[in-house]
C-alpha cells in the first residue's frame, strides 16, 4: 500500500521586508504597505519621507534615488521620449472587379417564402380552430399543386 506524503514548506524569512521605522518588525512582502501606515502612527517624531513614486519607500533622502522615479519622470515628460516611428503608407491593390457594378438583389421577405413556396409552418399564436383553419388551407394548397 502506498501513502501519497505531501509535505508543507514553511514560511520562507529569506523574503521577509525590514520595517524602515523598527529593525525588529521584519514583514511578508505583500502585508508591507498596510504595516507601514499602522507603524508610522507609533512613530510620529521620525524624519521618514514616503516616497511619492512608491508607497512602500520609506526613508530620508530616497526620491533623489528612487528606482521608480524613472516612471514618474517619464510620464511628466512625454516631450521627451523617443520619436514614434512614421506610420506606414495604406497599398492599394489593383483588381478588375466591381462589386458595386453586381445586379441589385431583392431582400430576402421570410413570410413571402412561407407564403408562396412550398414551407411547412406551424401557426402560433392563434386560437384552436384559427390552427385548424390554416392547416386545412395549407393542405388544400399542397395537394392543389401535388407537393404531396
Amino acid at each position: 500500500m502506498s501513502e501519497n506524503k505531501v509535505s508543507v514548506a514553511g514560511p520562507s524569512y529569506e523574503n521577509y521586508i525590514t520595517c524602515p521605522y523598527d529593525p525588529v518588525h521584519r514583514l511578508a512582502p505583500e502585508r508591507f504597505a498596510f504595516h507601514l501606515t499602522r507603524c508610522a502612527r507609533n512613530f510620529p517624531a521620525s524624519k521618514m519621507v514616503r516616497c511619492p513614486f512608491n508607497n512602500t519607500h520609506l526613508f530620508q533622502r530616497h526620491v533623489v534615488m528612487c528606482p521608480n522615479r524613472a516612471y514618474f519622470v517619464r510620464y511628466t515628460n512625454p516631450d521627451k521620449l523617443p520619436p514614434a516611428e512614421p506610420p506606414t503608407k495604406p497599398f492599394e491593390i489593383e483588381t478588375s472587379e466591381d462589386w458595386d457594378a453586381e445586379p441589385p438583389a431583392p431582400t430576402y421577405d421570410p413570410a413571402k417564402r412561407c407564403r408562396e413556396g412550398f414551407v411547412i409552418v406551424t401557426p402560433q399564436g392563434s386560437s384552436l380552430s384559427g390552427r385548424r383553419k390554416f392547416r386545412e388551407k395549407e393542405r388544400r394548397r399542397f395537394l392543389d399543386n401535388d407537393k404531396f
